[in-house]
């Protein structure tokens, strides 16, 4: 097997913690930037992987890498209390946004729409959560990592509201209630949580883009804070799906990848027809580099030999023939 050489770029890591959530082994956040404590053993291959294309900035270098026999080993412990330290390690205060130095000249009508619809996506959360803990209130550890991953999101929309309200177009309590509402989860355990891992790393690279392309600094630094923190919540998402899914016989495996293949499948037909809100404002921002890494995260997450959009169908049908039980 190729050994797999792990290389991070300080000059391009924002420090979003997404790595370490993923594999707290290979990777360090304790200092100003994430660094490679160790290179990573076969069984964390698809995690650091999975690093690779989750990381928002591509800060992340993986030489040598062969996905295609990879295979990740599932740690037993719970991960509540190792997701909510290095979660606690990583997270950005309040008052470290400057609001003092908000230039309202070069914030445009249209960038203030932007940020008007994120807004209104991003309060979603509020019953996404109840929806969580209801569907997993028999799992503590995820349960209670959800109580971190709804503190951290309901910031986003706070910070994006008060960034309107200073550039001259506050919002009413009546939007904010408005934007709470989200659609049903599904049935599937394993296609909600692959819902969830798609719409993080969406969302993390667009907030990216909004940040190299605001015209407006305070909200450029707003958007790479949220960027940071989507991909860490991806990172998240990720370790508990591959949980659930080790947890599972083979036929029933087989059957949760392709339910969380479908969700793929939908999504990259049409962003509209998924069922998490964020997805319809994240649409007009997609790209098609963005489109690749989502492919290529859900391929690892899934165990699938998922490279572009092409293939899914095709690994759909083989999977629900009885094919692709392992790489």
């Amino acid at each position: 097997m190729t050994r797999l050489e792990v290389h991070v770029d300080a000059s391009q890591c924002t420090r979003c913690g997404a790595c370490a959530a993923l594999c707290p082994e290979v990777f360090d956040v304790r200092g100003d930037a994430s660094r490679i404590a160790r290179q990573p053993e076969a069984s964390e291959r698809v995690v650091v992987e999975a690093a690779r294309w989750i990381c928002p900035t591509n800060a992340i270098r993986v030489e040598s890498s062969d996905a295609d026999d990879i295979k990740a080993a599932l740690d037993e412990a719970p991960l509540f209390d190792e997701l909510a330290t290095g979660a606690e390690r990583v997270r950005w205060p309040l008052a470290s946004i400057p609001w003092q130095d908000i230039d309202a000249a070069r914030a445009p009508a249209e960038l203030r729409a932007v940020v008007r619809e994120m807004a209104f996506s991003e309060n979603a959360t509020y019953s996404a959560t109840q929806r969580f803990l209801d569907s997993f209130f028999d799992d503590v550890d995820f349960s209670q990592w959800i109580s971190v991953w709804f503190y951290e999101e309901t910031r986003h929309p706070h910070v994006l509201v008060e960034w309107l309200r200073r550039v001259g177009e506050p919002v009413s309590n009546d939007f904010i209630v408005k934007g709470r509402v989200s659609t049903p989860f599904m049935r599937s355990i394993v296609g909600t949580l692959v819902t969830n891992v798609i719409s993080e790393v969406t969302a993390a690279q667009a907030y990216r883009h909004l940040a190299g392309t605001s015209p407006e600094p305070v909200l450029a630094g707003i958007a790479r804070r949220i960027a940071g923190d989507e991909a860490r919540h991806a990172s998240s998402f990720f370790r508990f799906t591959r949980r659930v899914l080790a947890s599972k016989s083979p036929d029933d495996a087989r059957r949760d990848r392709a339910r969380g293949l479908e969700v793929l499948q939908a999504w990259l037909g049409d962003a509209k027809s998924a069922t998490h809100p964020v997805a319809q404002m994240l649409e007009r921002l997609n790209r098609e580099g963005d489109r690749t890494r989502v492919i290529r995260v859900i391929g690892l997450l899934l165990d699938l030999p998922l490279r572009r959009a092409d293939d899914v169908a095709v690994v759909l049908r083989d999977l629900l023939r009885g094919r692709h039980d392992n790489r």
